[in-house]
């Protein structure tokens, strides 16, 4: 009888736009990582498709049984994201939630460079907890 492993995922999807959600960007550059004791580990790199968006990506969860007991322990594991696309700043979105069972979408809008700004200027957001 073969073994399952049974671990805990949520997926993540992003979709990356521009001029207030009207132009979904194509191509654009994602890394997604996650924070460990020995510094920042990459998770994954994807591109967006023509609307926008990218592949769900799996990632690991805490168990969802975690969210029903008071001292239940960790509700969601976090992980960073960077998207990069010419001519626009870098933005990063630190600590995305990740619960077991459920699909982020996590909406990134892309800011274009002022014509005389140079590529590599970055713009950071902090997730802040969700409210349960």
């Amino acid at each position: 009888m073969a073994e399952t492993n049974l671990q805990p995922m949520g997926f993540l999807v992003l979709q990356v736009y521009t001029a207030d959600q009207a132009l979904p960007i194509e191509g654009a550059h994602v890394l997604v990582t996650k924070t460990t004791p020995d510094g920042e580990e990459l998770v994954k790199v994807m591109q967006t498709d023509r609307s926008g968006k990218t592949e769900a990506l799996a990632l690991s969860a805490p168990p969802a049984a975690n969210s029903q007991k008071p001292d239940g322990g960790t509700r969601y594991y976090v992980y960073n994201v960077r998207v990069d696309y010419p001519g626009y700043y870098t933005m990063e979105n630190l600590d995305v939630p990740i619960f077991d069972g459920q699909t982020s979408i996590q909406p990134v809008a892309l800011i274009p460079l002022p014509q005389d700004e140079e590529q590599g200027k970055k713009i950071s957001v902090v997730e802040r907890e969700p409210n349960l």
